[in-house]
């Protein structure tokens, strides 16, 4: 049989304009009573995005600029063959999608990357196990693993100390040992094979540290480190299930959109709001449909100006360093997962709130 010709699509939905074009019509068809993708294809609608032209092209410039400084499949095939690159960018204070890097070709790669791409997040959810370790509080190893805020006790980014030693052994919240079904341990690791002494919570979130973090969730419990990064806004389904220590160190995949907007609620001072791509949708010079802005304050501002506070130092002193800008304060997040199989960075300033996975 002679090969099947590959799927075409509509040239003028090349680059980035397709990806932008499927998420506006999905966000509609998902947020609307009525109106089917049937109906949406018959024609005759006009749908107003909340997306900046200027922006996409400097999203995507930038993508292009590290691709083509960095990836070459020619020289290394078995490393970078594959890489592929999302992103995206959402305003704080209101959710507006501003840009979107969902991939090198619409019409070439199907899969918007900015949409959720089963990327690991790794480092970059530890901001969110900060969060809750301030508001909910550790528990008491005296008592219950169900603890009110009363027998808790609330946690210091400078104040609090952690053990930062490579291949620590993980431990319940009440000093034993945690093991798996199997009855094995976890004996966590940091990047590099790096130890370090008893740390701040600051200055494991600047190095990167992973045993900090990976006991500090087991103390607070999964469960609580869960609903705070849902809150932050993450969505329930793109986080694993389970209570195992490493889901603290990012092993769930939410999108690039979503882990911009979910940074996006520390810089709004802990107001949340769904990141959204369609303001408004006209029918016969009828409106149909209007996004209604809901915000929800999720953290209370002195909790979300802390986290802010310490990924600013992430960016001045740490793993961050690539994303200073000068003379303005950036505050972001590195994150890496076993191997490097999937890298991120999500950053921050008050005014848009970034994410890139790669």
């Amino acid at each position: 049989f002679p090969m099947p010709l590959k799927p075409k699509k509509d040239a003028q939905l090349g680059g980035q304009t397709g990806y932008l074009v499927d998420l506006a019509k999905a966000y509609f068809i998902s947020n609307n009573d009525g109106v089917t993708a049937e109906e949406l294809a018959k024609g005759g609608y006009e749908i107003h995005t909340t997306f900046n032209k200027a922006k996409v092209k400097q999203l995507e410039d930038a993508v292009k600029k590290v691709r083509k400084e960095n990836i070459d499949p020619k020289k290394r095939p078995e490393k970078d063959t594959h890489v592929q690159f999302g992103g995206a960018s959402v305003e704080p204070k209101s959710g507006k999608i501003v840009a979107i890097y969902g991939g090198e070709d619409a019409t070439k790669h199907f899969t918007n990357n900015a949409n959720q791409t089963g990327a690991q997040v790794g480092s970059t959810f530890k901001p969110f196990v900060l969060a809750a370790a301030m508001e909910t509080g550790v528990r008491d190893p005296s008592l219950g693993p169900d603890q009110g805020p009363d027998s808790r006790t609330r946690v210091d980014p400078d104040k609090s100390k952690y053990n930062g030693a490579n291949k620590l052994k993980i431990k319940n919240y009440d000093g034993t040992t945690w093991e798996n079904e199997k009855g094995e341990q976890w004996l966590q690791t940091n990047d590099g094979g790096e130890s370090y002494k008893d740390i701040t919570l600051r200055d494991a979130m600047v190095h990167s540290a992973n045993s900090p973090f990976a006991q500090l969730g087991m103390d607070i419990g999964i469960e609580n480190v869960r609903t705070t990064a849902i809150r932050a806004g993450l969505l329930k389904d793109s986080l694993v299930d389970g209570e195992v220590p490493s889901f603290s160190l990012g092993i769930s995949d939410p999108s690039a959109i979503r882990m911009a907007g979910a940074y996006g609620t520390f810089a709004a001072e802990g107001k949340q709001s769904d990141p959204y791509s369609v303001t408004k949708v006209e029918k016969g010079g009828e409106v149909i449909y209007e996004h209604e802005a809901a915000t929800k304050q999720a953290f209370s501002s002195a909790i979300a100006s802390n986290v802010t506070d310490v990924l600013v130092d992430v960016v001045e002193d740490g793993t961050g360093s690539n994303a200073k800008l000068p003379g303005r304060k950036v505050a972001g997040k590195t994150g890496t997962t076993d191997g490097n199989k999937s890298a991120w960075f999500v950053g921050y300033t008050p005014q848009l709130s970034t994410a890139i996975d790669m």
